[in-house]
């Protein structure tokens, strides 16, 4: 029977392509670890996906496929191409599998879900395959594992991996740090302790934090860093300061071995306090490389606030923004409108919060509607209301309007009183703050011009929160397309879907 094994990675509806598949290279390096041929497909990046699939199926002891609700009707098409055109068998993940393990199962295409975390699962599938004994359960359900037992994670597995390190991050670390920017992404722990109510990780039962030691992280980021001559590093743990004497221990490490690199993490308004990100932590933090923190801060109405859960309050949510700025690290702070139960009052709150906090030099936002990620508290109540009708099997979830229901950021639901106001707020917060094109980012002096225009009647649209008659959005729409377009860049030339945080610019 064959070693080699098949990652495939589907294209999601929204082109957005910006960070590689860092769940399919860590699967894949504990199958490389135990002495498999690993390749990984990127669909995003092939002209003809389903041809390069269908000439790597030959000899494959199975194709592994993760994905997101957002990537769901080109898996559809991959699975179907793969079960019409030969017997390999098909074994799926990922958080759509995870939250919905019994509609995967009941797929004609699918041979097996791994639900949960698919490193401690993958190899168990794999030698069942390889034996030729079948399963006893279409369905490995999930259980969490210690990220200490991983091994190093191989980037080369993905062999397009140098298309993403040599591509742009967010607006604010474009215009601050240093140029080039060549970076990849890095996991140093799991799970968040926090119980938000809109949050995927109460509803997945990771809530229990699990790490990798701080040894291992510091070994495995020089490694890295050599390896593929970084300039930064992205480092995507759900909350990288849960344990700040490990946090102390790492920014010590990386001083003491002499990494030159930057680097930025998740991390609470409320840790910014004696014993943990006081003056001392953030001083040691920041001659480590941090140059940027992502807060959750989410909203500025107290009343949204204890609707979602967050357990902070606007005063800590300040705080932390000034302290971020005194210490010239870039406070990337999202918020969400229109959650559900909160007012017009309520989001004109978070619109005024956001605009004094404009007072921080170092303060960016990224600001979108509330998406109903499947099964948390909020979108459980609003399905029980009667406001959501969740698919009952896969099919029914590669349609566009139910996707478009469930993930987009731009898209207006039923149950919100104050869509398209909210919908329009959001986006001219967020052009305010250069996410999706920031002036520095542009060589052509009428296209920054034009720019500048557009982002200072943004600034008065949130400073009065007047979002009514919208022409200037709409034109600014067509430059994006049009500038986009002359830069050869189609993947933002369209709309923006999703959260401004994630978007990404290159200078044109």
């Amino acid at each position: 029977m064959s070693d080699k094994v098949l990652l495939i990675r589907p294209q999601n509806v929204y082109n957005y392509n910006n960070y590689p598949p860092l769940n399919l290279i860590s699967i894949g390096s504990v199958l490389k670890t135990a002495g498999y041929d690993v390749r990984i497909i990127n669909c995003a990046f092939e002209k003809e996906p389903l041809e390069i699939i269908g000439k790597e199926l030959s000899g494959a002891l199975f194709a592994g496929i993760s994905l997101l609700t957002s990537e769901a009707p080109d898996a559809y098409r991959i699975m179907k191409y793969i079960r019409e055109s030969s017997k390999v068998p098909v074994v799926v993940g990922g958080w759509h599998c995870t939250l919905f393990p019994e509609q995967m199962a009941n797929c004609e295409y699918v041979d097996y879900v791994i639900a949960g975390e698919g490193e401690d699962y993958i190899l168990e599938a794999a030698e069942m395959l390889k034996s030729g004994v079948k399963g006893e359960s279409k369905i490995f359900h999930k259980r969490l594992l210690n990220p200490e037992s991983l091994p190093l994670p191989d980037y080369d597995i993905d062999k397009g991996i140098e298309k993403f390190i040599g591509n742009y991050l967010t607006d604010k670390l474009s215009e601050y740090a240093q140029q080039p920017m060549r970076w990849l992404p890095y996991e140093s722990s799991r799970g968040c302790p926090s119980h938000c109510t809109f949050c995927i990780n109460v509803v997945t039962d990771n809530t229990r934090y699990r790490k990798k030691s701080a040894g291992k992280v510091i070994s495995e980021i020089e490694y890295i860093v050599k390896k593929y001559n970084l300039t930064h590093l992205k480092i995507i743990d759900d909350n990288f300061f849960v344990d700040i004497r490990r946090v102390r221990e790492i920014c010590e490490g990386i001083i003491s071995k002499g990494i030159n690199i930057t680097w930025d993490g998740e991390c609470r308004c409320d840790y910014f306090r004696e014993g943990m990100l006081d003056d001392k932590t953030l001083e040691l933090c920041r001659k480590s490389g941090l140059i940027q923190l992502t807060l959750g801060i989410e909203s500025g109405s107290p009343h949204a606030l204890q609707l979602m859960k967050k357990g902070i309050t606007t005063e800590q949510a300040e705080f932390a923004v000034k302290k971020c700025s005194e210490y010239k690290i870039i406070a990337r702070s999202s918020f969400i409108l229109e959650i559900p139960g909160e007012t017009l009052a309520d989001i004109k709150q978070t619109i005024s919060f956001i605009n004094r906090l404009r007072k921080y030099p170092y303060f960016t936002c990224g600001v979108g509607t509330f998406r109903p990620y499947p099964k948390c508290e909020l979108t459980e109540k609003l399905r029980k209301d009667g406001y959501l009708k969740e698919p009952s099997n896969f099919d029914e979830w590669t349609d566009r309007n139910t996707i478009d229901m469930y993930t987009s950021a731009e898209y207006i639901r039923p149950w919100q009183v104050n869509g398209k106001y909210s919908e329009s707020a959001a986006y001219y917060l967020n052009m305010e703050s250069s996410v999706r094109l920031g002036s520095h980012q542009i060589d052509r002096v009428i296209d920054r011009i034009k720019n500048n225009i557009f982002m200072f009647l943004a600034r008065v649209r949130n400073r009065f929160m007047f979002y009514k008659f919208p022409m200037d959005k709409n034109l600014y729409k067509k430059f994006l397309t049009g500038f986009y377009r002359r830069r050869g860049d189609m993947e933002k030339s369209g709309s923006y879907p999703l959260s401004g945080l994630d978007r990404a610019g290159k200078k044109a």
